[in-house]
């Protein structure tokens, strides 16, 4: 099965799981009337609104659903495998703000930890599959959000590097 096939086909169970919620709700919360938390949609990656950067938005969209999933996370893992998984995601946003606001080397040097963050994120999400505190289907929407960061990010990196008509010949040469 190549990546395609997994991307469509979690989205389609995506798709039937937030369909089966909302059909299992009381008229009254369908209507907004009801007592409770809103069931949470993921939507899929739009545009932003404001001037900040797709990477930012998505970022922040991942670090959600992952705090949205992990709320109903076994107690035992929750003070190990759950809280690497929450503080990741969190630091990748931090990560990302500072190497916004830095320029040329420092702001590749912030570029770099948040990519790491990303992997550690994604193994922090495989091990708590593993150990069952998250479900199949919640770490495949988390590896296809941190497939999208990863790619928002990658373009991001590429158009930081200098040109090479940018760059000037040292003295030495």
């Amino acid at each position: 099965m190549n990546d395609t096939e997994i991307i469509e086909k979690v989205d389609e169970e995506i798709k039937e799981e937030l369909s089966e919620s909302e059909a299992n709700l009381p008229d009254k919360i369908k209507q907004g009337k009801g007592v409770g938390r809103k069931t949470f949609r993921i939507t899929d990656f739009d545009a932003p609104r404001d001037k900040e950067m797709a990477v930012f938005t998505h970022a922040k969209k991942l670090s959600e659903y992952i705090f949205v999933v992990t709320e109903k996370s076994p107690i035992k893992f929750r003070w190990n495998i759950i809280s690497r998984l929450l503080d990741t995601s969190v630091e990748i946003i931090e990560d990302l703000y500072r190497a916004n606001y830095e320029r040329g080397e420092e702001r590749v040097l912030w570029q770099k930890k948040a990519m790491t963050a990303l992997n550690l994120l994604d193994f922090y999400a495989d091990t708590a599959k593993t150990k069952q505190a998250i479900t199949f289907r919640q770490m495949m929407i988390i590896a296809k959000q941190i497939s999208e960061v990863k790619k928002l990010l990658s373009g991001w990196v590429r158009s930081t590097k200098p040109k090479k008509e940018d760059v000037k010949p040292s003295d030495n040469a």
